[in-house]
């Protein structure tokens, strides 16, 4: 697509302009990690004249916070969490089971949020810190939902969700940067992929039991 110059640009350019500028956002982490980005390296990239970033993003910054919100395995997420509405232990233990696992299966597919989320504890920046503070507030209606089941029990869910999470992302940064395994288990072999998938609904499933 050529480069526009000055002037309001036409809704359907700006509408695909918007779009390539987005994908070259994903395909330079996905090829080389959130330390390619940059203006001048993603208009290249998208073919898209860098001062149109500015126009429709106001900064570089929301550009890459809006590939980020859009790519993002939590916000569908957190659409459902909207939808239960005081579902029972059992419903909203199984919720949770589902989520981590299809979490995990994401992040290990998804170079572009692996990279993401390596930047996220790799660098100190204000977009970052505002997409994990926006995240952690949606999500805390997540843990708001289980309170209930927890009160009175020395198990904390939100602990253990953590600890999954994590160990998520440790496994899989492992698996994809060394092709290495952690505690024995090597992500990139299908055994011991279900193994770690079907021991992340086994540690939900043991809180909740605890639970009582």
């Amino acid at each position: 697509m050529k480069k526009r110059g000055r002037g309001r640009p036409r809704k359907q350019d700006a509408m695909e302009s918007r779009e390539l500028l987005l994908r070259a956002v994903g395909a330079i982490m996905r090829e080389e990690g959130y330390t390619g980005l940059g203006v001048t390296k993603v208009s290249a990239r998208a073919g898209v004249d860098k001062k149109m970033i500015y126009w429709y993003y106001q900064n570089f910054e929301n550009l890459v916070k809006t590939y980020i919100k859009e790519k993002d395995f939590w916000t569908p997420v957190f659409k459902k969490v909207g939808k239960l509405r005081s579902p029972e232990k059992e419903v909203i233990c199984e919720f949770l089971m589902k989520v981590f696992k299809e979490q995990f299966r994401y992040f290990l597919a998804e170079k572009e949020m692996q990279e993401f989320i390596h930047w996220q504890v790799s660098e100190s920046s204000q977009m970052l810190k505002e997409v994990s503070e926006e995240r952690e507030f949606q999500g805390a209606a997540i843990a708001k939902l289980t309170d209930t089941f927890f009160e009175g029990v020395d198990v904390n869910l939100r602990a253990v969700l953590s600890i999954v999470l994590g160990g998520i992302y440790y496994v899989t940064w492992h698996a994809d940067k060394n092709g290495s395994s952690v505690c024995g288990i090597d992500i990139n072999k299908a055994r011991d992929r279900e193994a770690f998938e079907r021991t992340i609904g086994q540690i939900i499933g043991w809180a909740f039991d605890k639970a009582g």
